[in-house]
C-alpha cells in the first residue's frame, strides 16, 4: 500500500499517514486495548504492544480466552500465574527489551489459557501496568469471522476496542476456509455460504451491533483496522470500506488501514473531518 496525501479531507472525511501503530490506534499510557475479529489480531498485539515498551511503557500482551504459546522466540516471553498479584509481579520483573505475554496456565495443543478479564482491569487499575493489550477472542487464523454468543470476552475497563479484519477475504467465497464462525458469520452479514465477500460484507459485518461491534465498551474508543492492504487489487475496497464505516451514524471514532507484518508500513488513518 502506498503512502496517499497526508491530512486530505473530502466529504467531511478525513484521511492521514503514520509509520506508528500506536499513533494510529491513538493508544496512550493507561489504555487498555481490546481485540476481536480476524485477519491478524495476534500481530497486532505484539506490534502494538512492543511499541508501547519502546516508548518506555510498562506494557504487556495477554488474552482472555486461547492463544498459541509464544516460548521466548522473538522476544516474547510467556509469564503465568494463578493469581492477579503474582502475575503482577512476575510482569514487573521482565527486562525492558522483552515483551511479556500474560497467560494463567498452559493448556493441551500448545495453546496458553488466557487470564480472567477482572485481571486485566486490575493490572491497568492498580498500576502494575501502564499499558495492556488483549485478544478478546479467537479467529482460527482467518480473515474474517462474527462471533458467537459466548463471545467476545472484553474486560470492562476496555479503553480502546479494536476491530480486526484481513482484506485478503475480499473476492474470495463465503467458505470455511475464509470464514471462521460460517454460519454465525452468514446470519449477521445476511451473506449466503458460498457468496463471494464484497466491502459491503465487511461494512455489514464491522457496523452490526451483533458482528464485530459486539463487546465493545461504552466510552471506549472504537476503532475499524483493515489489514492486509498491500496485497494487489485491496487500496480502492479498503478506501471504500473506510468510507462506508465513518458514514453518519458512524460506530467508529477512526478507520486504520495497514499491512501488520511490513514493518515499513505506512498506516492511514480515516476519521470523520
Amino acid at each position: 500500500m502506498k503512502p496517499r496525501e497526508s491530512s486530505a479531507a473530502v466529504a467531511g472525511i478525513r484521511q492521514s499517514t503514520t509509520r506508528s501503530l500506536a499513533e494510529a490506534l491513538g493508544v496512550e499510557r493507561g489504555d487498555l486495548v481490546s481485540l476481536v475479529g480476524g485477519g491478524g489480531k495476534t500481530t497486532l498485539m505484539y506490534r502494538l504492544a512492543r511499541e508501547l515498551r519502546a516508548l518506555g511503557l510498562r506494557a504487556a500482551a495477554a488474552t482472555t480466552t486461547k492463544i498459541r504459546d509464544p516460548g521466548r522466540d522473538g522476544g516474547l516471553r510467556l509469564v503465568r500465574s494463578a493469581s492477579c498479584e503474582g502475575l503482577g509481579r512476575a510482569l514487573s520483573e521482565v527486562e525492558p527489551e522483552v515483551l511479556p505475554v500474560a497467560g494463567r496456565n498452559l493448556v493441551s495443543g500448545g495453546k496458553v489459557a488466557g487470564i480472567p478479564p477482572e485481571w486485566c482491569d486490575r493490572l491497568l487499575g492498580e498500576g502494575l501496568l501502564d499499558a495492556l493489550v488483549v485478544e478478546a477472542d479467537g479467529a482460527a487464523m482467518k480473515p474474517v469471522k462474527a462471533p458467537e454468543e459466548w463471545e467476545p470476552v472484553v474486560p470492562q475497563g476496555t479503553t480502546v476496542f479494536v476491530a480486526v479484519v484481513g482484506l485478503s477475504c475480499l473476492g474470495r467465497p463465503a467458505v470455511p476456509e475464509e470464514v471462521f464462525r460460517l454460519e454465525r458469520f452468514c446470519s449477521v452479514t445476511g451473506t449466503a455460504p458460498g457468496e463471494l465477500l464484497a466491502p459491503q460484507t465487511l461494512k455489514r459485518l464491522l457496523r452490526s451491533p451483533e458482528g464485530l461491534l459486539k463487546g465493545a465498551r461504552p466510552g471506549a474508543r472504537t476503532i475499524a483496522f483493515l489489514n492486509q492492504a498491500d496485497l494487489p487489487g485491496t487500496a480502492d475496497p479498503a478506501e471504500e470500506l473506510a468510507r462506508g464505516l465513518l458514514e453518519t451514524p458512524a460506530p467508529y471514532h477512526r478507520v486504520v488501514v495497514g499491512a501488520l507484518r511490513d514493518l515499513d508500513q505506512v498506516f492511514e488513518i480515516w476519521t470523520q473531518g
